[in-house]
């Protein structure tokens, strides 16, 4: 045998040469362990690998995954069926291994809440969870340790599995759409269907924190022998109907797929040949080859069941960290042309529904020392589905109850809330309640962890439902909940995961409660769309009133601006996806976009790829467009409209009130969602912050900016009205005298042009728009987030407020003085 082991051809062939099939094992033996050593790629000299082979073969026979009864190694014999070996199959370890758990019983019955976890159904999953931890980690414990031998047909496959993924990621090999998928931690899931042949690709990747060796065996069994029903096909499945058709050797096995298609339609089965290879030390390539027949399937005639084809290939990559990679790539053709519905409706779903279950097993098995601060995410999205999937069982009147049913069937899927629950027996009152998502009185809490009982832990939870009602976003509500309790507050620091954990829980509350997101949509939505009939039936009123009929083509003119401005940011924003634009036009046109943007703001809809700014954003740019080309100037023509007229009628001086609100709750609303966002307090803690935590302190900050607001705006307006009324052109001198010192400071610091990176005329034309924009927001209504240096700044705010105050006194002794004038004539 070759000293320096590095012609391994020649190795393999010396090996294959042999006669006696012990003398191959034994010598196998030999130059596994003097070669091979954990932690090291294939790069590792011989010379350290021989040194520390004694310790490596300790390691292998004792690596838990491995059976009592099993060789070392194993390999076939029948030498001439083999063109390809298998590596030395030493896979480079990063600095942390992520490997899945077995459950382990609780044996402690005395604490209450952890009742759940003893429970018959509790104990048969933890039964069929490690059965099937079992039969993984023996295909895993393959991967990692045995060398394996591969036929030229298998070869073939491996190949062709291969080249599947390689033409489905080259740039425009196919034509992908996207298709919708369930969990936010997934990448992408893109797909193709030929409707004209009946062809489905998919190709999708994610990653995996998480053993590379036992999420290949998780894609190799997952068809086949995985029975649990939380984690496989949704129930439990026989024996019977999982078995394989045949197992070749240790890296492959078929089997025979069912799809049970609704009638009419015929159902289908598959015939899979499924293989493993590891490529190099860090990948792992699983491949399910489509075959036409085999001894063990009869092959049926007539139309009882249609054959399908089905090839899909998993290729996983392990990173740093105890990340691994996954990309999954899929072509199945169901015997031809399928109605477009039934692929949208429950082809593709099911494959959605296949790649949440690879995320949610392993996020569900990974043990409480290995959750992360971005695991929260996923385990409220995970305990979301469960009391989803609970309340499905019952009717209206059972929701309550089967909700806590889908809690509790959480805390004992999951591997680290099994460890949590006896730690923290105040954890499940806790969930059960926020289930409920009722809004009820909660009492403050000022029990510390160490302390807390279920008594405490159901008003916690209280709390969360009423502190939710007064956010527009969850995560602002959960903010605001763990500042205003200390335990909540420890309990933070000793897992930081659980921050994303609840904002989820209570996103999800937002969205579902009777209240809440209808509280908050309607809430701010309303005024601006009774603001909007108000000044439309006001311009009607204007044209059927003889003499005010200037009055009312000015407001039709300012109501039209407004709803052109906003389509053409929607065409902006929505620009690539022209059904998302139409949409939001109609919304638009019928006055319902305020509805819209509250909702998806209230409901934690994300940015898309084809947005231009986030939700939030665009929900304050729409509402400032609103308030500055509608509310404000129809104000000031209303109440111009008004000192002129003999007959003070009472819908306008309602249509006024009620545009000054609205502007006032507006700009109220916006600098405090900006200031109680998480997210802006972490990144300038030194701008953001000055709304208190507690709920009283809140309360009272959005009710006192509210007020000044509409103090202001009534104080502004009335003084532009008051000048019109003397003469139209003080108000034109007055407002572009301010508009030109605003633009004189922003050019002597530098600062005139704004975000947008844009060149030529283009960009001065931009950075003069929300320049002014800004500037009139600020004049008439002293929102304080515009205080912001990169917006109006601190001081050009301060001289706004100022002269506002100022030149209004001096406004109406004039007027006072010019209306005597005009009476006396």
């Amino acid at each position: 045998m070759p000293t320096d082991f590095q012609d391994l051809e020649a190795v393999a062939q010396r090996f294959l040469s042999l006669d006696s099939a012990e003398r191959r094992l034994q010598i196998a033996t030999h130059f596994f362990t003097a070669y091979r050593q954990p932690g090291n790629d294939e790069t590792s000299s011989p010379s350290s690998s021989r040194r520390d082979s004694e310790h490596d073969q300790a390691a292998v026979l004792s690596d838990p995954r491995r059976d009592s009864g099993r060789a070392s190694l194993s390999m076939r014999t029948e030498d001439s069926e083999y063109s390809s070996k298998g590596q030395v199959l030493s896979i480079s370890r990063s600095n942390i291994t992520i490997r899945t758990m077995k459950i382990v019983p609780i044996l402690d019955e005395k604490l209450t809440a952890c009742s759940i976890l003893n429970s018959p159904i509790a104990n048969s999953f933890m039964h069929l969870y490690n059965k099937d931890r079992e039969l993984e980690n023996d295909v895993a414990f393959k991967m990692d340790n045995e060398v394996q031998l591969y036929t030229p047909s298998e070869d073939d496959m491996i190949t062709s599995g291969l080249g599947l993924m390689t033409g489905l990621k080259m740039k425009g090999a196919i034509l992908f759409k996207n298709f919708r998928t369930t969990f936010s931690s997934t990448k992408f899931m893109k797909g193709y269907y030929n409707s004209r042949e009946g062809d489905i690709y998919i190709h999708s990747s994610f990653t995996l924190r998480a053993d590379p060796c036992e999420v290949a065996a998780r894609f190799a069994n997952y068809f086949t022998e995985c029975m649990n029903p939380a984690f496989g096909r949704g129930e439990e499945v026989k024996q019977d109907d999982q078995a394989y058709l045949e197992v070749p050797n240790d890296h492959s096995a078929i089997f025979k797929q069912d799809y049970n298609f609704p009638a009419p339609f015929v159902n289908r089965e598959g015939i899979v040949h499924r293989i493993w290879k590891r490529v190099s030390s860090k990948s792992i390539v699983v491949v399910h080859h489509p075959l036409t027949t085999h001894p063990k399937v009869e092959n049926k005639d007539g139309d009882s069941v249609i054959r399908c084809t089905f090839q899909g290939t998993h290729i996983v990559n392990q990173l740093q960290n105890g990340n691994t990679e996954v990309e999954w790539g899929i072509h199945i053709n169901f015997g031809g042309r399928l109605p477009k519905f039934i692929v949208n409706r429950f082809i593709i779903p099911n494959f959605d529904r296949i790649m949440s279950h690879y995320i949610v097993y392993f996020k569900n098995s990974l043990p409480l020392v290995n959750l992360t601060i971005h695991d929260g995410k996923l385990l409220g999205e995970i305990l979301i589905n469960q009391i989803k999937k609970a309340r499905e069982r019952g009717g209206r009147e059972k929701r309550a109850d089967l909700g806590k049913v889908g809690v509790d069937e959480f805390l004992y899927i999951s591997v680290a809330m099994r460890e949590l629950l006896p730690r923290h027996p105040w954890l499940r009152a806790m969930l059960h309640e926020i289930s409920l998502n009722k809004v009820k009185i909660a009492r403050n809490v000022t029990t510390a962890l160490s302390d807390l009982k279920d008594e405490d832990a159901i008003n916690l939870a209280r709390g969360l439902s009423t502190i939710v009602l007064s956010n527009t976003e969850a995560s602002s509500a959960v903010d605001h909940w763990i500042a205003q309790n200390t335990a909540l507050e420890e309990f933070e620091r000793e897992y930081p995961w659980m921050r994303l954990f609840f904002v989820e829980l209570a996103q999800y509350n937002l969205i579902m409660s009777n209240f809440g997101l209808k509280l908050r949509v309607f809430g701010g939505a309303l005024l601006s769309t009774v603001d909007l009939i108000t000044d439309v039936y006001m311009t009607v009123q204007f044209f059927t009133t003889e003499g005010q009929e200037n009055f009312g083509r000015t407001n039709a003119w300012l109501i039209g601006l407004t709803l052109f401005m906003q389509i053409l940011f929607s065409y902006i924003q929505n620009v690539k996806k022209p059904t998302h634009f139409f949409q939001d036009t109609l919304y638009i046109l019928i006055g319902f976009k305020p509805t819209l943007d509250a909702y998806r703001v209230g409901s934690g809809a994300e940015q898309q790829e084809h947005q231009f700014i986030s939700p939030l954003n665009e929900m304050t740019l729409s509402k400032i467009i609103e308030t500055v080309f509608e509310a404000i100037p129809s104000s000031i023509i209303q109440i111009y409209a008004l000192l002129l007229a003999k007959k003070k009628g009472t819908d306008a001086i309602i249509s006024i009130l009620v545009s000054a609100s609205t502007i006032a709750f507006t700009s109220g609303m916006l600098s405090y969602d900006w200031d109680t966002s998480p997210a802006n307090r972490a990144n300038n803690p030194l701008f953001y912050g000055y709304i208190p935590d507690k709920s009283l302190g809140r309360a009272i900050s959005f009710l006192s900016m509210t007020s000044l607001t509409f103090a202001h705006v009534m104080l502004r307006t009335f003084t532009c009205a008051l000048l019109a009324v003397m003469n139209a052109n003080y108000l034109f001198y007055v407002l572009f005298a301010e508009s030109a010192l605003f633009f004189l400071w922003k050019i002597a610091r530098n600062d005139f042009h704004y975000y947008a990176n844009l060149d030529g005329i283009l960009r001065y034309i931009t950075s003069s728009f929300n320049r002014i924009v800004v500037k009139i927001m600020v004049d008439f209504t002293l929102m304080i987030q515009l205080r912001n240096p990169q917006e109006l700044g601190g001081m050009p705010l301060l001289f706004s407020a100022l002269s506002s105050l100022i030149g209004s006194y001096a406004v109406a002794y004039f007027y006072s003085t010019h209306y005597e004038g005009v009476e006396e004539k």
